[in-house]
This record gives C-alpha cells, structure tokens and sequence, in this order.
C-alpha cells in the first residue's frame, strides 16, 4: 500500500513538471500536512523546482531552488529537449493567433466593398476613423474637442487617445515603408488592426493562464480557445471594427500579468513594516519591478479606455481581500499594501500628463488618490492591531464597521452622499433610455438586481477569507460553503429565464468555469496561492460588471476559458493522459518495438518452462494495463474536445458571417448628404476650444458634477461653441450619429455617446430635455418645431436643418420604442391587434400614428408646412423583415383611420429639409373650404401628393404655408433630389388654379399672393 501511494505521489509530480498540468501544489500541502504559514511556501518550492529540477530524483526542492536562483536567463534553454519543448509552445500560440486572424477576417466582403466604398462596423468605429483621419492631418495633435457633433454645442473626445496614437503610428510607419499614403490605404490598415490585436490578446492570453497556474498546456489552450471562441470578444474584434474595445482586453490582461509576477515573486520575499520603517528595501527588489510594470500597464489601459477604472477597482477589492486573508493568517500585510500603493502611484504618474481621459480625468485622479489613501489606512490598521497583538478579527470588523459607518451616516446625512455610494454598487447600472442601449443592457436582464447581485458577491468575498483562515477547521463546509455559492449564482440565471446567455456568447465554457470556479477558490485560499486569488476576484468582479451590461462579457471570457483550460487539464490528469502518452511514445520507440519481436526463450525444463510463463502473464497484464490508459485517455480527450470545440465553431461561424455597421441605404444616404447640402462653412481638420462653461455669466462653471459630465443633458458642453453663420445640424436618431458626421462630413445633434438625445433622465415629471427623443415622438407638427428651436439656446436659431429617418426608427420597433423610453413616457403607444389570426399587442396608437418620425417617414411628410422630403434612398428588399414591417404598420394606419396611403415599401432612408416655408395667400368665399395639391417625385422615381387643406376665414382670406419649390434648386443651397412635377394646384369654389413658388420663397419664407 505504501508503494502505490508512493507512486501516485510522484506520478503527480510528474504531471506537474514534466506535462505541464494544472496541479501547483505538493500532495502534502493540498491534504493539509502542511500548517496554513507553511503552505505558500510548499506551493511555492514545488512550482520553483518544476522548472529547475536536476537529473537526480532524490534531489531535495531546497538544492533545486539555489541550482535555479544561480541559472542564467538563457540556461534553462541550453537543454535541447527544453529548448524542443518551448519551440513547440512558441509555434502552438503562434498557430493559435494566426487561426484567430483568420477567423476575424472571413467577412471582409462585408468591409471592402464592390464600389470601392470601405465599410467599418458598428458606430464608434466611424468615430475613431473620424479621430485617426484628423491625427493624420495634425500629427501630433488630437481631436481633444469636437464642434463637428452635438451641435451646437460640439463635444469634448470621449475616446482616450493612445488606442488612435498607436493606430496612427502603425499606419505612417506602414505609409513610410509602402510609399501608399493614399486614405484607403490608412482606413485599409484600419480594418485590419482589430484582427491583428485579438492575435497579440491570444499571446497575451497564454502568458496570463501560463502564469497563474505554472501550466504551459493551461496557457496554450486558454491562447486557442480564445482564438475560436464567440461572442463579444470576437465580433468586437472581427474586420471592420476599428475600435478600442479588443485594445482594453490586451491592455487589462497585460495589467494581470504583471501583478500576478509580482505576487509570484512576492511570496518568498516577504516585507514586514519594520524592516520598511528602517529602510532595509532588500526584500522588495524583486517585485517592486513588476508592480511597477503593473502600474504603467494600468495607466496605459487607462488611456486607451476612459473605463479602466474598473481595472483600477478589481485591483483595490483584490488588494483589500488579500490583507485581510493576510492578516488573518499572521503573514504580514506590508508587501501586499506596498504593491497596491505602487500600482496606484504609477497610474497616477502615466495619466497626470494628459490633458483628457475622455470626460472622465479627474474622476481617474481622485480615485486612485483614495485608492492610495485607503490603502495606507488598512496597512496602518494592520500594523496597529499586529502590534498590540489584538485578536486577528478586529482588523476585517473594523473595515467593515467603518464602511456600514460611512454607508448609513452618509446616506443620512446628504443624499448626494446616498446616491455616490449606490452608483459605486451599480457603477455599470443604466435606467430608462440609457437600457435601449444595446450594449449597457444588463446580462441576465431585469430578472438580475445589481444590489441583490452586489449581496451574492459579498456573501462570495465573505466565504473566500473564510475558507483562507482556520476559524472554520473544517475543510468539507469550506467546500460546500464555495459550491454552494456557485448553485446559488446557477439558480439565480436559471430563474431569470437568460441561462442561454451564457452558452451564446461563451458556447459550453459558459458553464464550465462554474464547476471550476469553487475549486479553484478553495484550493487557492487554503494555500493563501496569491495568484489564484487574483484570478477568483478577477472572475466574481467582471462577472459583478457583466450583470450589469452585457458589454463587459467580452473582458469576462478570459477567465471563463482559463478556468475551463484548467479543469480540461485536471481532467486529464485525472485519466493520467501524461502516463498514457508516455506509455504510447515508448510502444513506438526504437526500444518498444525491438522488445515486440525479440525471439522466443529457449526453456531448460519443464519447470522453467512453466516459470517463465508466469512471469510472461504477468508483463502482459501490465502491457494491457498500459493499453487500457491509452484508450481512456484517448476516448475521455477526444469527448471532451468535442464538447468544447464542436458547439463552438458552430457558434463562432455565425458570429463572422457578417460585419455590421451602414448597410447600403445608410451609405448612400451619407454620400447624398455630403455632396448635395450646403457647405457648413467649418474646417474639418480645424483645431478648436470648447467655449468656457459660464453660460449665466456669473464666473462660474455651468457643469453640474464635479467631473465635468452634464449627465442630465447627455453633453459636456452647456455653451453654444461660436459657429459660422451657415452652420446647421442633422438630427436623426442617436445610433446613425457617426455615420451621418463621418460619412457625411456634417454636424449632427445626437451621436452614440447618446448626447444630444433629449428626454428625461429622473422622472415622468421632469422637465422635457430637448434633443432627438422628443422632436421624432412630437405628436404635432408645431410641438416637434418647438424642439427644433429649443436645441439651439441661442435667440431665433434652430438646431437642425435636416432631419434623416429610416424605417427602424419609424415603424413599431425596437428604435422607435427607445425614443419614448429616453422620455420616460411609455404608456398607451401598445394596442392589440389581429394578425394572421392570431390578436398581438404592438404599438399601434394614436400615439405612434400622430408622431413626427411616422409622419415624416411613413407619410412623406404630406401636409406638413416645414418639411419637404429632399432625398428618398432606395426601398428594402421585398420579403424581408423590414419591408414586412412598413406594408403592416401602413396597412394599420389605413384600417384606423380609412386612410388610402398605398401599402407598399418606400425608400429605406429619408432625408427631409426643415424650411422656413412659403406662404400662398388667396381669398375665397367666407369660411369655404380650400385645397391644395402638388404632385411630388422622389429620386427612385416614385410618385406621391402632396396636399393641405384650409378653411378661408369669414372675410375670406386665407393661406398655405408650402414647403416645396416648384422651379427648382438654387446655388449654394439644397441640389434636392425630390422635386414636384409641375405646379401647386389650388381647387376651390371658383375653379381651379396653379402657382410657382421659387427656391427663395421657401427659404426665405415670403408670400406668394394669388
């Protein structure tokens, strides 16, 4: 019995060492010989000597680890079968980034189309091609504001500089080397980079997995899992998505790996505060590099995503967690809370320097300087109480205490205080109108409350220090304790009814890291293994961000596949798959097959004989032991990969089967924009200053907050900025905002930073923000000029000129439920329906059919006085959803109101024109009734009337105000692309007669006297 547990101990080993497996600690350690002090440092001696092992099996860990401090950085490598080994790793991530580059540009059809146009996707996209194309014209300076969008206000960058920096570095240093300073050239690179980043994040994915678990086989499946895995992470990184969001992974997984080396390094090299007071810094020289190196990686990530405090908060809740188990344990919290001040520091330096972090800088200053703050508090605290060797508890008690403390009096006390505190437990939480944002929306959707969620993550906090310490002896409630957890957060998405969440955007590893995350939670906090309790808080406090907007699932899928790695690897050794490889390598070898054909023994006797055969049975039951484990082995990794791999191309296909961003309605429509309206008179490539925010001249900021976001108003800026006289804005819906600036080249009010899009934010009683909720769900024409006018503070002018429409926005759809739900007025737009059998409740109201965007969209804004139609693209394909869509809501329009409008598709995109309007005035007969028609064809050559009714008043007079010009366009203003055939025909008692109305008249508003 003491030779097998022998065996299997340094089977174990083996597997450790020499596959490369997930197993980190000694037999000794993880069965609890080992007293909890002791167990880092068995941890420890075990990785070290995995990597520094002599030849000689009895060489004691102690000889193995002064052998391996005395290497060279290059020895190791010297050993042809090592140096074997790691080219072997080096050309199997390499693979693995080349395949996740591959994938990334199958859909490059959808980019680089036919007509030559280049198609990003998605909208932010466009607007970091807006900031990379200004670079290009001003190197070095950047786009720090914008007069180009939300006007009239223009608008601070909201993107961090340094992901367009380098983009743009990357491009001319290309530009240099090809001689092709062409602009499809840049936007070209442009497509590409994404690509090329998520293949440098597969690299980074390896180290960061390599590192946490001493696994070379962890980190190569983590690197080629992340390669061929949906979701988030991969369509943010596809051809064409030209944004920062695959930046943040790369920059935040460098951030982890440079603090897990320092944890690394930490833990036999450990500082008290008594050798830091009297200045003996010997022992902190080994990972004061790395959490230095941390530090700029965070500041780095900082300035490529305004965000990155959530890094910087990961860290302190990390940082918090690990003194308190520290402390706890009796191992000292100096080291721990010298990293974090480090890394702290070191942010604060990187990003002091520049000038913007999107709107969000001094947000990044103020808490890193509490990070710093408190984390000199809680080393204070421990000191104190390590000194007066006062019970251990105390210290998390206190920080507790402190924190209710300042909870409940603060909430008390100013509400300012109360709504801090819940923003920072719902940071990522988003109410109202900011819910239509496709990626703010929480994960598992309403049915997961954040402050509930925020409890389960305590509760999780709570159980990890638990099972880090001794006061609860019993290992068995630990694990029940942590799995427990794990059914609890399972049973929470199960009852939500977005279980299915999990498997579409992370295939079966959705659920893995489920069962390997209480595991991996024991296993570290009994060992008190640093690195592993990085990786758990890495995992609960993305997971904590992901509840609360979908978004982040693309940072959450680094851990869901490095944990699925590492019980993919547990579950091999549990098959002992090294011994079965070693087993099948020798039956191949020169020596196996020699021994297969060796010739039969000549036997001396009968008993001999007989001997031989006994001994021969029993070689041959080993052999077919052998056998047996090759085939285990075999079937239980050729399942489990089919587990993993099967559902995951599958997903992973659909996710690259198109790009996204402007179909071609939308293309078009820009083009027409830009090259048929009137010149905005603003340099493109201008440098400009946001206007001092005073805008009561009393000599102080109009800024609501603080950190200078006018969040009420969704802008920065509360001053006009000081535009040239023929300026004017477009206002469509938020989404199209970057489309219609870049493509277009011309000012919009509403952009997907949702500034300029109106509404309320507190509640139904608030006072209506004017922007482009309110002007689209107008339910008169004169309430949705009224907003018009309302945009634009400045006395007489108005904000928009053009209004562009599409048939998402117009028809009973999702865009056209976000409008209302930005005013926070969404009640009696459904009705009940009868469709194809079956009754329906859509939206269908007076409500909807009164609205603006229906009548300028559905209704080609007939009868309206101010808006003329200018430009019709063309119509969705038939039989689509889209064009089902607009037949059924007009067909619905005709049976409420026996309306004849025909039921048939129109343009996808509409452009219309806010004009002044000319006013045709005539007398009647008292009180009669007067019409007026005009015959309108659009650019696809489809034909509609145009018509007003009006009753004369009892002299006789009457008036149309018209917005259309029957001679045509004028120089210098709108080449319009819809034009009436012929003349306004007025019919009333007398007979019927026709007029003109010039280009001037409608601009300028005159009269036309008939």
């Amino acid at each position: 019995m003491a030779k097998k547990n022998t065996r299997r101990q340094t089977s174990g080993r083996r597997v450790s060492n020499d596959s490369d497996t997930a197993a980190s600690n000694t037999d000794a350690a993880a069965s609890g010989q080992y007293a909890p002090e002791e167990s880092a440092r068995a941890d420890s001696m075990m990785a070290e000597s995995g990597e520094a092992r002599t030849e000689e099996a009895t060489a004691s860990s102690e000889d193995a680890k002064k052998k391996s401090e005395k290497k060279g950085f290059l020895d190791e490598y010297k050993d042809k079968n090592k140096l074997m080994t790691s080219a072997l790793y080096g050309i199997g991530v390499l693979l693995s980034a080349l395949l996740a580059f591959y994938i990334r540009i199958i859909p490059r059809d959808g980019v680089f189309l036919s007509n030559g146009f280049i198609r990003f996707g998605e909208n932010d996209p466009w607007y970091h091609w807006r900031n990379i194309d200004f670079l290009m014209h001003n190197w070095p300076s950047f786009l720090w504001f914008d007069p180009a969008t939300t006007y009239p206000f223009g608008t601070l960058q909201e993107f961090a500089p340094l992901y367009d920096y380098i983009l743009v570095a990357v491009i001319k240093a290309l530009q240099l080397i090809t001689g092709n300073t062409t602009e499809a050239y840049a936007m070209t690179i442009a497509a590409y980079w994404p690509c090329v980043l998520a293949a440098v994040c597969v690299v980074a994915a390896y180290f960061v997995a390599k590192t946490i678990f001493k696994s070379r086989n962890i980190g190569l499946l983590t690197a080629f899992l992340l390669a061929v895995a949906p979701g988030q992470f991969l369509s943010r990184s596809t051809i064409g998505f030209n944004d920062h969001h695959v930046a943040e992974v790369l920059f935040s997984t460098v951030v982890i790996i440079f603090l897990a080396l320092a944890l690394l390094k930490l833990r036999d090299k450990k500082i008290t505060y008594e050798e830091l007071f009297k200045g003996k810094f010997s022992a902190i020289k080994p990972f004061l590099p790395y959490a230095i190196l941390t530090g700029i990686a965070l500041g780095a990530y900082t300035l490529v995503w305004e965000g990155a405090l959530l890094f910087a908060f990961i860290i302190g809740v990390y940082i918090t967690i690990q003194m308190v188990i520290n402390h706890l344990r009796g191992e000292g919290t100096a080291s721990i809370a010298l990293i974090g001040i480090v890394i702290f520091l070191a942010d604060l330096l990187v990003i002091l320097p520049v000038p913007q972090i999107g709107i969000y800088r001094t947000l990044h200053i103020v808490a890193l300087s509490a990070g710093i703050l408190a984390i000199l508090f809680m080393a204070a605290l421990s000191y104190v109480l390590e000194k007066k060797k006062l019970n251990r508890l105390y210290y998390p008690g206190i920080l507790a205490g402190l924190a209710l403390f300042v909870a409940v009096v603060g909430s008390l006390i100013s509400s300012t205080v109360r709504t801090a505190i819940l923003s920072v437990v719902g940071f990522f939480t988003r109410t109202g109108g900011a819910l239509t944002i496709g990626e703010a929306s929480p994960y598992f959707g309403d049915a997961v409350n954040p402050l509930f969620f925020i409890v389960l993550l305590a509760v999780f906090v709570v159980i990890l220090i638990l099972a880090a310490t001794s006061y609860i002896r019993d290992s068995r409630i630990k694990k029940l304790l942590l799995a427990g957890w794990a059914v609890a957060f399972l049973m929470l998405i199960l009852f939500s009814g977005r279980a299915g969440n999990l498997y579409w955007t992370f295939s079966v590893m959705g659920y893995l890291w489920l069962i390997a995350l209480p595991i991996i939670a024991y296993t570290a906090a009994k060992n008190n293994s640093m690195e592993k309790v990085l990786l758990v808080v890495w995992t609960v406090m993305l997971l904590w961000a992901m509840v609360q907007q979908n978004r982040f699932s693309y940072y959450f899928v680094l851990p869901v596949l490095i944990m699925t790695s590492w019980l993919f690897m547990e579950l091999m050794r549990a098959v002992q798959a090294d011994e079965a490889w070693k087993t099948l390598k020798k039956n191949f070898s020169k020596e196996g097959r020699a021994k297969k054909i060796e010739p039969a023994p000549v036997y001396s006797s009968k008993q001999e004989s007989a001997k031989v055969r006994r001994e021969s049975s029993k070689v041959k039951v080993k052999a077919d032991n052998g056998n047996e484990k090759i085939v285990i082995a075999a079937v239980v990794l050729v399942v489990a990969l089919g587990v993993l791999l099967v559902p995951t191309f599958n997903l992973t296909s659909q996710y690259v089967s198109g790009t996204g961003g402007p179909n071609e309605a939308w293309i078009e429509s820009s083009l027409w924009l830009r090259d048929n309206t009137p010149e905005i008179g603003l340099d493109w490539y201008g440098r400009y200053e946001m206007p001092p925010q005073d805008p009561d001249g009393n000599g102080t900021s109009g800024n609501r907050n603080l950190f200078g976001v006018e969040f009420f108003v969704n802008q920065v800026s509360t001053v006009p900025f000081d535009y040239p006289g023929t300026a004017y804005g477009v206002l469509s819906w938020w989404d199209y905002g970057h489309w219609l600036q870049v493509i277009g080249e011309r000012m919009v009010n509403a952009n997907p930073f949702q500034a300029g899009v109106g509404g309320r934010r507190g509640s139904i009683t608030d006072d209506m923000i004017p922007g482009a909720a309110p002007f689209f769900v107008a339910e008169t024409e004169a309430a949705a000029t009224s907003v018009l006018y309302d945009i634009d503070p400045r006395e007489g002018l108005f904000g928009a000129r053009f209004i562009v429409t599409d048939i998402e926005m117009a028809s009973g759809m999702s865009k056209f439920y976000a409008m209302t739900a930005w005013t926070l007025d969404t009640n009696d737009y459904r009705t009940i329906v009868n469709i194809g059998g079956q009754n329906q409740s859509i939206i269908g109201s007076d409500r909807y059919f009164n609205s603006m965007v229906f009548r300028l969209h559905m209704l080609d804004a007939a009868g309206l006085e101010q808006y003329r139609m200018v430009y019709e693209s063309r119509a969705y394909s038939p039989n689509t959803h889209m064009s089902w869509q607009e037949i059924l809501y007009k067909t619905l329009f005709n049976q409420r109101y026996s309306g004849n409008i025909p039921e048939t598709n129109t343009g996808y995109v509409k452009i219309f024109e806010f004009v002044e309007g000319a006013v045709i005035s005539g007398t009647a007969a008292p009180n009669e009734t007067v019409q007026l028609a005009l015959t309108i064809q659009t650019n696809q050559n489809r034909v509609f009337t145009y018509r007003q009714t009006v009753n004369a008043d009892a002299s006789g007079a009457y008036s149309f105000t018209v917005p259309y010009s029957t001679t045509g366009p004028i120089d210098g203003e709108t080449n319009f692309a819809v034009r009436p055939i012929g003349r306004y025909l007025i019919t009333k008692s007398t007979g019927e007669f026709s007029v003109d109305v010039t280009e001037t008249d409608v601009l300028r508003g005159n009269t036309v006297a008939v």
